[in-house]
This record gives C-alpha cells, sequence and structure tokens, in this order.
C-alpha cells in the first residue's frame, strides 16, 4: 500500500501559515522540519516574495484566530 504524496513545502508552509499558530516564516520552516521536510526543502521559503507572503499570511491568520 503506497501512501499519497507529501505537498510540495511551499503549499504546505502556506496551509500552515493559514492556521494561526504561527507568527512568522521562521516558525513555519521549524514546523516543516519536524514534519520530516529537510533543510533543502525549507530553503525553498527563503526567498523575499515567499517569505513577506508567509509571514503576512501569518499574521493575518493569527489576528483572524483570536478576533475569533
Amino acid at each position: 500500500m503506497s501512501s499519497a504524496p507529501r505537498p510540495h513545502v511551499i503549499e504546505r508552509a502556506l496551509v500552515l501559515a493559514e492556521t494561526g499558530r504561527f507568527r512568522a516564516r521562521w516558525e513555519v520552516a521549524r514546523a516543516l522540519e519536524k514534519e520530516g521536510y529537510t533543510i533543502a526543502d525549507v530553503s525553498h521559503l527563503e526567498g523575499a516574495s515567499i517569505s513577506r507572503k508567509l509571514t503576512a499570511l501569518c499574521r493575518a491568520s493569527r489576528s483572524a484566530r483570536t478576533a475569533a
């Protein structure tokens, strides 16, 4: 029995950022490493654009979570 393929690291990072559990990209990166993504995988999150997007998404999701 084969397991389902793991989501791409960026896709998974966006899902995690939307949970409202994280304040910044580096916290999402740490969570990804705990899930078994490699440092090489997580390095895809270091670009300026994705880093800004993840941090903004984390902040917005945390705000929405605390407001609820």
